[in-house]
């Protein structure tokens, strides 16, 4: 993975600001639309009060859902691409209750294992292969390594967005995207809270949000990533609930650096999969 970090530039000294068509524009050849396939396998071992006999259940679900992600980075032949973590992994037990309604990953008599395949869909219709390098649950962000895809990267803002100022944002909600034709909306920042007490701190905007806008960029008027999109309120999906550029930014770096210290079985991979 390249040595050198997301660049970062601020609002206050940037020399160019664009105009809501010429950040879309320039901008949407950087967003990733990313459709995921799962498998995933459940086992249930039971004992009855009468027993010593273990009951094994087992069960096995295929789910396919697509996403909202971007580029944030390349490395040699490598391309970063951001999305939220729960794309990348099953991190919320109700994804599975939708199916199953008495699992709980905190229950230890509950095994789980999942094998994922992520295919990103770039500005052009190019189809590439992608696998995890880094994510973290409690900010909800990952960082997907792919093969080297020709298009530029998203600048992380260093500046945190301002309360009442407008941002834009680029999705495919519902999966709704094609080749070049790509989704924007907008809306204003109404500040920062915690959704739940395991998750860190996400920013607020006013901008519509659905399933498949998960891992969306948020920009500012100069076209650099503010947040990415990971949540909605069910019921009321005009606010978007998103990581903020601080997280955003770090867990790209640990990304860089676990791409810096095996890139030569992360090249090996990607290559396997993008034959």
């Amino acid at each position: 993975m390249f040595l050198t970090f997301v660049g970062c530039s601020s609002c206050a000294t940037s020399s160019y600001f664009f105009g809501p068509g010429d950040l879309f524009r320039e901008k949407r050849k950087s967003f990733i639309k990313i459709d995921v396939y799962k498998n995933i396998q459940l086992t249930q071992t039971s004992t009855t009060n009468t027993s010593t006999t273990s009951n094994v259940e087992k069960y096995e679900i295929y789910l396919r859902s697509s996403a909202s992600g971007f580029i944030i980075g390349h490395d040699r032949e490598i391309t970063l691409v951001a999305t939220s973590a729960h794309v990348c992994t099953i991190t919320f037990g109700n994804q599975i209750n939708y199916f199953i309604k008495d699992y709980s990953r905190h229950d230890p008599n509950w095994k789980l294992t999942e094998r994922g395949r992520y295919i990103l869909n770039d500005y052009q219709g190019r189809i590439y292969g992608a696998i995890p390098i880094k994510y973290d649950v409690r900010s909800d962000i990952c960082i997907l390594g792919t093969s080297a895809i020709p298009l530029p990267a998203l600048t992380i803002s260093r500046s945190p967005p301002l309360i009442g100022e407008k941002y834009y944002n680029i999705a495919a909600p519902m999966g709704l995207w094609s080749s070049k034709m790509i989704p924007l909306f907008e809306g204003f920042y109404l500040g920062a809270m915690k959704i739940r007490n395991d998750r860190r701190l996400s920013y607020v905007f006013s901008i519509p949000t659905k399933g498949g806008s998960s891992g969306s960029p948020i920009l500012n008027g100069y076209g650099e990533v503010v947040g990415a999109t990971h949540s909605a309120y069910r019921g009321f999906e005009n606010l978007c609930m998103a990581t903020t550029n601080d997280q955003i930014s770090s867990i790209y770096q640990q990304a860089m650096i676990k791409l810096l210290k095996d890139y030569k079985q992360y090249k090996l991979i990607i290559d396997m999969i993008n034959i």
